[in-house]
């Protein structure tokens, strides 16, 4: 498939999610998908803010071998409304709560760790283990903006996401100017009162940190401020790897996932 804009894309992402294995669910607008054995331990991916289900498409099939591999569109995001007015956070921790069975692992990126990790403190019953990737939910500020109405930044923005060699598609930098007019993050409320940096000592699950050494949007110095606050937690850095490692380096996350697990 040739991919000229961000719908081809997401398009793709989806189609190869199904030519995976996986299957689409809907229930009152809110969209997931499933692969992998019934009976196999749970395993949910959580994405982050402003993408949606198939950006685990690099990784979701070979968990899928081993896990009940169960992937949401978070409201707003992708095919889940709501469509249009405020995305509260907690409506976002409700809708996990739908469809997370007990005794997961959750897996979330960026802000998908950022509710992964609110979601054990207030469902510590359900959560067996987090993998979190490049998570946010601190009150630190992050390495890059993530709007701009111009390409230059709009440029610089993306290889903080993708790496420092990132060569962006002109319908990349096209999308990424659309998100400054009409994206989930400028819907998103709620967001003081989800912060986590005096609860993360009630995290009492296993925990794993991975973080891209190329992550130009959570800086170094967040990451550890993660690690620190969550006993016993281990911090894995994905070489080559900037935001988003399952997407940017899909084997060494396997490799680390399968070291982990």
């Amino acid at each position: 498939m040739e991919i000229k804009s961000s719908a081809d894309f997401v398009r793709m992402t989806r189609t190869l999610l199904a030519t995976s294995g996986f299957t689409r669910h809907e229930r009152d607008g809110f969209v997931w998908w499933t692969g992998g054995a019934e009976d196999a331990p749970p395993l949910v991916l959580v994405h982050g803010v402003n993408d949606q289900a198939g950006t685990w498409f690099p990784i979701a099939g070979t968990l899928a071998k081993r896990f009940r591999v169960i992937v949401p569109d978070l409201p707003g995001h992708g095919e889940s409304g709501p469509k249009e007015g405020p995305l509260p956070l907690s409506l976002m921790i409700d809708r996990l709560h739908e469809i997370i069975p007990e005794h997961a692992t959750l897996l979330g990126n960026s802000m998908g760790g950022w509710l992964a990790m609110f979601y054990a403190i207030v469902h510590p019953e359900r959560v067996d283990r987090l993998v979190l990737e490049s998570p946010g939910g601190l009150s630190r500020p992050l390495s890059a903006p993530l709007f701009t109405h111009d390409r230059d930044e709009a440029l610089a923005i993306l290889r903080a996401v993708h790496g420092p060699s990132y060569v962006a598609q002109p319908w990349v930098v096209d999308a990424l100017l659309e998100r400054a007019k009409d994206a989930p993050m400028l819907r998103l409320t709620e967001l003081t009162e989800h912060l986590l940096d005096e609860r993360l000592h009630e995290i009492h699950v296993p925990t794993s940190i991975l973080w891209g050494a190329d992550d130009g949007v959570v800086p170094r110095d967040y990451t550890e401020a993660v690690h620190a606050g969550i006993a016993g937690s281990t911090l894995h850095i994905i070489e080559g790897a900037a935001h988003i490692p399952h997407l940017q380096q899909p084997e060494r996350v396997l490799a680390c996932l399968t070291s982990i697990f």
